[in-house]
């Protein structure tokens, strides 16, 4: 199988064309406690949000919020779950509105959101080791949301060894991330992998974030349950 991603970092959203459990204890979390804590300093976190489908909506709310300052966001997508309607609808939203003295159009601000797309376990390590480096740098773009990473991975097809090495150093490649002052954000919806090996990735990757949030639909409401806390400090 070829590791060529599937999609460049440039295609822009207003482009036509562009086409398992947690050790540690558990809190509820307000939802703008999260998204404060995701954009305060400092910054290089590594967070994930795992859990019903509200967690990519979420995500993107909680990250899209830099982009109000004009800060550039860089999203890869491992599930096809992006909704460029949605953010669309966040920036009318907010286009009209004066945030501690800052305002921006809508057009500006989706002009600073860079996708791209991975259709195999190959192609996602292939953009996080070896691309998104070098474009977060080259864009000035310090925050970085993953939707769906491991669902690739969960594909009988591709070797538990090589599946193993991949994810080692995909976790390698976000500490570093982190250490050049980039936050990341994961998104996932909670699956159940056919095999016991594979069942074993998500606490594997959870295990090298510095927080952990589990999503549950509450009556129609998200509840944000805080799974698992690390010091942020360097």
């Amino acid at each position: 199988m070829s590791t060529r991603p599937s999609d460049v970092f440039s295609r822009r959203l207003h482009d036509p064309a562009a086409g398992g459990g947690v050790s540690g204890t558990s809190a509820l979390v307000p939802y703008a406690m999260l998204v404060e804590q995701f954009n305060a300093a400092p910054p290089g976190k590594l967070y994930c949000l795992h859990g019903s489908n509200a967690v990519f909506r979420m995500s993107l709310s909680a990250a899209a919020h830099a982009l109000l300052h004009g800060i550039p966001m860089t999203l890869v997508d491992g599930t096809n779950r992006f909704d460029v309607y949605y953010l669309a609808e966040f920036a009318r939203k907010f286009s009209g509105r004066q945030d501690a003295g800052c305002r921006i159009a809508p057009e500006q601000l989706l002009q600073n959101i860079f996708v791209s797309r991975a259709f195999t376990c190959y192609q996602m390590e292939a953009l996080i080791t070896e691309r998104l480096p070098a474009f977060v740098q080259q864009k000035q773009s310090p925050i970085v949301i993953i939707f769906g990473l491991l669902d690739t991975f969960y594909d009988e097809q591709a070797p538990m060894f090589e599946v193993r090495s991949s994810l080692q150093r995909i976790i390698a490649a976000l500490h570093r991330l982190k250490q050049a002052n980039v936050s990341v954000l994961l998104a996932s919806l909670d699956v159940k992998p056919a095999s016991k090996e594979r069942a074993g990735l998500f606490p594997k990757l959870t295990s090298a974030m510095d927080r952990v949030y589990a999503v549950h639909d509450d009556e129609g409401r998200a509840r944000i349950v805080g799974e698992q806390r690390k010091d942020l400090r360097r």
